[in-house]
Formats: C-alpha cells, sequence, structure tokens
C-alpha cells in the first residue's frame, strides 16, 4: 500500500503540469507571508466618523455647547499593517473622535480641536495619521425655551395653483405657535418661525384645500444661527409640519330671504321682494356639505311686515362675509312691498292663550287690562281681514324666564301670535306686544 501511495506521490513530482500549479501555489503563499510580515505599512481612511462633544461640555458652568448635528462626522486616516486596519479588523465604530474643551465665560462661538483614538485606548498597530476636518466649531451659551407665532409661506405663486372658477386662500400652517429650543442669546433675537412649502407642478391646478409638507425656517438674519434651534414635539410621523392651502370655488349666484311666521300661502314664495344687491360673487370650500345655489341675506319675521313698502337691511356679518367675494358689499337692502294689503285692529282680547315651558306646581294667567291685548293688528287682504275675529287668535308665551316666587305681575314679550283658521292663510299678526303675567302656586 506505501509502496503505491509512494509511488504515486513520485509520479505527481515527475508530472511537468503539476509542479508548474504547485510552484505558483507555493509562490503566493510564500509571498503573501513576507507581505503580511514584512511589507510597509498602509493607509486607510474611514468616513462618518462621529464627533463626541461631551467633553466640551463645563460642568462648573450653565454654558453648554450647541452644535449642527450634521457636522458632527468627520474623516479619519489611519495607518497600519493591512491585517490591522482592514474593513474586517477596523470600522469606524473603534475610533473615538473628542473636542477639547476649553473654559467658556461667556456666550458666542468657539473652535474646538479635534483629538482620536481607538475605543481601546490605542490598538496596537493602529496608528491615527489625519482627522478632517481637524477642528469643529461650537456656539456656547445657556439652553431656553420659548414660544413663538409660526407663519405659513409658500414657494410657489398664489396665482398659479389655480385656474377657471377656482380661488385660493392665504396659506395656513398646522400650528399657531411653537416651543423652540436653543442658545439663550439667539432665541432673544427670533420673532416668528416659518413652516414653507413648496407644490410640484405635477399636482396642479388645484381643485380642493389640501395640506402639504413644510420645512421649518426661523426669522434670523443670520440663517447660519438657525441650526441651533429645534421646534419641540415636531416630526415626520404623528406631528408633522404642514401647510393647507385653501381652495374655493368662486361664482355669482343670485341673493335671497328668509321669512318665519309667514301665512301659509307665502310657504313657497313671497311676492313683492326686491333685493339690493340682487346678485353677488360668493367663495366657498367645494368639498363642504353647504352648496350656494343662492345666498340667504338675512332672515324677516312676518310680524314686522306692515301694509306698506318694507325696507329691511343686513349687514355683511361673520357668516355672509366669510363667503362674500367683493369685498366692497357691506349690506343688503330688502324691499317687501305689501302696499296692497289692508289692516284690521281687533278690539277684543283672544280667547287662546298657551303658556310655555311652565313649571309644574303653579297655574299662569293673564292680566289682560294691563296687556291691552285688545288691540292687536292684523295684516292682509280686505276681504280676509273682515271674516278674522279674536276667536281666530292664538297667543303664545314662553315663561320660563319669569320668577315664579315672585308675587308681583311680571311682564315678559309675547313668543308668537298666530291666526288659527281653516279658511284664512293669507293674513298676519303685526308688531310685539307684551304680556302682564301672574303666577300663583296650585
Amino acid at each position: 500500500m506505501n509502496n503505491n501511495k509512494k509511488s504515486f506521490i513520485e509520479q505527481l513530482f515527475y508530472n511537468d503540469r503539476f509542479l508548474k500549479v504547485f510552484s505558483v501555489v507555493l509562490a503566493v503563499c510564500i509571498w503573501a507571508a513576507v507581505k503580511v510580515n514584512y511589507s510597509d505599512k498602509t493607509f486607510r481612511t474611514l468616513n462618518d466618523v462621529k464627533i463626541s462633544i461631551s467633553s466640551a461640555v463645563n460642568e462648573s458652568s450653565d454654558l453648554i455647547a450647541f452644535v449642527d448635528e450634521s457636522e458632527l462626522y468627520c474623516e479619519v486616516e489611519v495607518k497600519g499593517k493591512s491585517y490591522d486596519i482592514n474593513s474586517y479588523a477596523l470600522s469606524k465604530d473603534d475610533i473615538v473622535i473628542e473636542a477639547s474643551g476649553t473654559y467658556v465665560d461667556s456666550a458666542g462661538y468657539k473652535v474646538l480641536n479635534l483629538t482620536a483614538k481607538t475605543s481601546d485606548g490605542g490598538r496596537s498597530g493602529v496608528e491615527i495619521t489625519k482627522i478632517s476636518p481637524s477642528t469643529i466649531t461650537v456656539y456656547y451659551d445657556r439652553k431656553a425655551t420659548d414660544t413663538f407665532n409660526v407663519e405659513a409661506k409658500l414657494k410657489n405663486e398664489l396665482i398659479d395653483l389655480v385656474d377657471g372658477e377656482y380661488t385660493v386662500g392665504q396659506p395656513v400652517p398646522s400650528m399657531n405657535t411653537v416651543e423652540v429650543t436653543g442658545p439663550a442669546t439667539i432665541l432673544n433675537k427670533l420673532k416668528k418661525v416659518y413652516f414653507t412649502a413648496e407644490i410640484n407642478e405635477e399636482m396642479l391646478p388645484l381643485t380642493s384645500s389640501r395640506d402639504f409638507p413644510a420645512e421649518i425656517s426661523f426669522s434670523l438674519e443670520k440663517l447660519s444661527e438657525s441650526k441651533y434651534l429645534v421646534c419641540e414635539g415636531i416630526n415626520d410621523e404623528s406631528n408633522p409640519a404642514t401647510v393647507t392651502i385653501p381652495v374655493n370655488i368662486t361664482k355669482e349666484v343670485p341673493t335671497g330671504v328668509k321669512f318665519v311666521n309667514q301665512p301659509s300661502i307665502y310657504a313657497e314664495k313671497v311676492d313683492g321682494v326686491n333685493i339690493s344687491p340682487s346678485k353677488v360673487k360668493v367663495s366657498y370650500n367645494p368639498t363642504e356639505e353647504e352648496q350656494y345655489d343662492f345666498l340667504s341675506v338675512g332672515t324677516i319675521n312676518f310680524s314686522n311686515i306692515s301694509n306698506k313698502v318694507n325696507v329691511f337691511e343686513f349687514p355683511v356679518d361673520e357668516k355672509t362675509g366669510a363667503v362674500v367675494a367683493d369685498g366692497n358689499i357691506d349690506k343688503f337692502t330688502v324691499t317687501v312691498d305689501m302696499s296692497k294689503m289692508s289692516s284690521k285692529v281687533l278690539d277684543k282680547v283672544p280667547s287662546k292663550v298657551v303658556f310655555l315651558n311652565q313649571e309644574e306646581g303653579f297655574n299662569y294667567s293673564v292680566d289682560y287690562e294691563n296687556s291691552k291685548l285688545d288691540g292687536i293688528v292684523v295684516i292682509g287682504p280686505e276681504e280676509s281681514l273682515s271674516k278674522i275675529t279674536a276667536d281666530d287668535i292664538q297667543i303664545e308665551i314662553n315663561v320660563s324666564s319669569l320668577n315664579v316666587n315672585a308675587r308681583t305681575t311680571q311682564t315678559v314679550e309675547i313668543s308668537n301670535i298666530s291666526i288659527q283658521s281653516d279658511d284664512i292663510n293669507d293674513c298676519w299678526v303685526y308688531g310685539k306686544y307684551n304680556a302682564f303675567i301672574n303666577i300663583n302656586q296650585k
């Protein structure tokens, strides 16, 4: 068996092809051994090595070091044998970079030198030859927090965001105020915080109100000082900074007025009504449930309409002003022409009285002698008026505001006076009336 093996090995060494391969392998091994043990040292650069500024903080002072997070990284060049500094043997986490501190007794910028070492205190075979940059600039000051107003800004031109019947309002920030933390000296110079958004052209034109991500910036003369400021509580996930772009539809619609306590004949339409202006441009959010086919300028109670040309003025209030696009309109004038109607004064006291919101255990009664309810004025066509009597009139009195413990007669305005007749649907009671009420315990 051994003779066979020996014979085989001897045969290999007499094989020219095997000898060539064996020689190459042996040469590579010898070269590698020499390279590792006797070759010159080489260099390697490690990127994004984190700088520690903990040593730059003075415990004896209330001044701390502020620095931009993006500036806390540097490049480190090391020298050593290949097997000591290759990526398997040495990583950036094995390098410690410290900013050497100095005593600071006033706010301001300081340039600190950077020193480097390996994390194990000086790894054998690894020499740190260069740090780039070799210094870092920090800002020393007291740490402070204050609240500032937020203003929304847009990089786009507002006029470019919509077209057609759509209009755009002023951008609105997602927060009215924010808390900002940073160097006290810089905070003292800060006036407001900006939320700035930019809309991609692919999203235009806008047809509804939308929220857009915003960049945070600060109103400082030296923009470089902004890097030391932080808006507290703002993050990209649960509480992002955004800007809302309000988008409205603007169109011209007719104006209208609402009537209450009108006779049933006027339930759908009241003739003789004119409104100035009769049309107006309105602007409203197209996503809201309320749509505007006309603009109601106000409400008219029929009890305020006499048999004449009645004139009512309605100022542009918060509700109508929110949608009226014409800033020159400050009021609406409504005329209701009932001059063809007649009037009639009832000379008897109505027999139907309804007390609303009575308190249990008490009796309520009207002092007719002092209430003067025998002079109620009714408006309507003369033919219908001739049929109305005091028995057709019902008085409704809300007594919830009266004191049940009072022993004197109390006065309250009558809530409503209506005509209760199946034959009369075109007449109404005009004017306001008071009733004197007596309350007695049951």
